[in-house]
């Protein structure tokens, strides 16, 4: 019977130490024992088990912790489980009404984006693009929309082993110019993808919060470069999307951060 309760306090000191990186990002061991009640060597016992399965992972520069991103894939295969291109379909047929403009919706998967769900355009020319497809974060509307509210040190990790593939000449191929993109995302609300990942299609997409204030999903319009540049209403639809974006976020419990 000890030995049970023992491994069930266990199991709570794991859950209660996820739970405070969420909120405060990083801390160290000293902080994090002093936050929970907890003594150095149980907190850093309790540490060394979760940074073991991968759930957190310690800068090397600081000592500190934080939770990895195991987690959030957890969470997003349980959003792919449980419905929410579902949940999005509502507010995806709005802007699809209100632009006539192909409309996706993704989460990230590693370094890609992954599309969960899309409506095709009604025009005859348009961007399609196939349920289950990856593209890579660093130049997608999509996956800079997916990652801009990370933080820097966070942008690092994912992609400390890709390459950036230059594939255009717009194409962002180092991290510090993707860092300057990330802030003008959060500034705004919205991400642009100008012909940055294929030639000839122009991309705006708007993160979707959870209740939690992190960052589920995506969603974006698409539509040929040609057809962006005769519209004379770009904030227009820059608005819409960030506009639809922030309405299924609230419908989910969120509250922008």
């Amino acid at each position: 019977m000890m030995a049970k309760e023992n491994k069930l306090q266990s199991v709570e000191r794991a859950f209660s130490v996820i739970e405070l990186l969420d909120v405060y990002g990083e801390l160290g061991v000293t902080e994090i024992g002093k936050r929970l009640s907890l003594d150095k060597s149980t907190a850093f016992r309790v540490l060394a088990t979760l940074r073991s399965l991968g759930y957190i992972v310690q800068n090397p520069s600081s000592s500190k912790y934080y939770n990895s991103y195991k987690l959030f894939e957890i969470g997003t295969s349980v959003a792919r489980r449980t419905g929410l291109p579902k949940l999005a379909h509502p507010y995806m047929l709005e802007l699809s009404q209100l632009t006539g403009e192909a409309v996706n919706l993704a989460i990230r998967d590693g370094t890609q984006a992954l599309y969960l769900s899309k409506i095709e355009s009604t025009d005859t020319i348009k961007v399609c693009m196939n349920l289950g497809q990856t593209i890579p974060l660093y130049c997608t509307g999509l996956g800079k929309a997916l990652i801009a509210y990370c933080s820097e040190e966070e942008v690092r990790e994912i992609f400390r082993e890709q390459h950036f593939f230059r594939y255009t000449a717009r194409t962002f191929t180092d991290i510090p110019s993707l860092l300057v993109d990330l802030e003008k995302i959060r500034s705004c609300g919205y991400s642009i993808d100008n012909e940055e990942h294929i030639k000839g299609i122009h991309c705006i997409a708007a993160p979707v919060f959870d209740s939690s204030k992190n960052v589920l999903a995506a969603i974006s319009i698409a539509l040929p470069q040609f057809r962006f540049e005769e519209m004379d209403d770009e904030e227009r639809l820059n608005y819409l999307v960030r506009d639809v974006a922030r309405r299924f976020s609230a419908s989910l419990g969120s509250r922008e951060p």
